[in-house]
């Protein structure tokens, strides 16, 4: 049985995306990316809010077709235009595929029930995507494992990483690795209070 693990990027004054939706700050290198081939390796299923669908359906398509992206992006692009995706929205009314982007469904409402049967199912893990989507698993016990890459640098203002949170979250850590880049992963998992 796979887990549910929400991946993250954050500064290191806690924001997961600066002002405007800036993202240009992450400290994206050959290592991060081998990183997260493995990651997308061992995932069955993405599961996104609106935002962060539209950000990757805007972007990995194209880059499976640009002959200037370097060979670990192209792989990314591979495994994600692949693999299932799930879009929670209330507002799209509907996703579309393509040649290079596959496996996408909509689906407007949370069904835990639905989530736990896809987790013992698949065998690998499902990734969540997207803060207020992340935010809404955390409080509802979904997400097995925090995988949190801050990286060196404090952008001042932004989106913090648990903005919205509407109760305590006691975590357990579970593990750190320290990229030659300066990012460091935190991995931890929910304490059951």
């Amino acid at each position: 049985m796979g887990k549910i693990i929400w991946f993250v990027t954050v500064s290191l004054d806690g924001y997961f995306e600066g002002l405007n939706h800036d993202i240009s700050w992450h400290n994206v290198d050959d290592e991060f990316n081998r990183f997260a081939i493995k990651h997308l390796q061992e995932t069955d299923t993405l599961l996104f809010g609106r935002r962060t669908y539209q950000l990757f359906e805007d972007f990995w398509p194209k880059a499976a077709d640009d002959p200037s992206i370097s060979k670990e992006n192209l792989e990314i692009a591979s495994l994600i235009n692949n693999v299932n995706k799930i879009v929670f929205s209330k507002t799209l009314k509907k996703v579309e595929e393509s040649e290079n982007w596959r496996n996408v469904r909509l689906v407007s409402e949370i069904n835990r029930q639905e989530i736990e049967a896809m987790k013992r199912q698949s065998g690998k893990n499902l990734s969540v995507g997207g803060s207020n989507l992340c935010v809404s698993f955390a409080e509802m016990g979904l997400i097995d494992e925090f995988q949190i890459m801050v990286n060196p640098v404090a952008i001042g203002a932004g989106n913090s990483l648990f903005k919205g949170i509407k109760r305590r979250l006691k975590l357990r850590l579970l593990e750190t690795r320290t990229f030659k880049s300066g990012n460091v992963l935190l991995c931890y998992e929910p304490v059951k209070q």
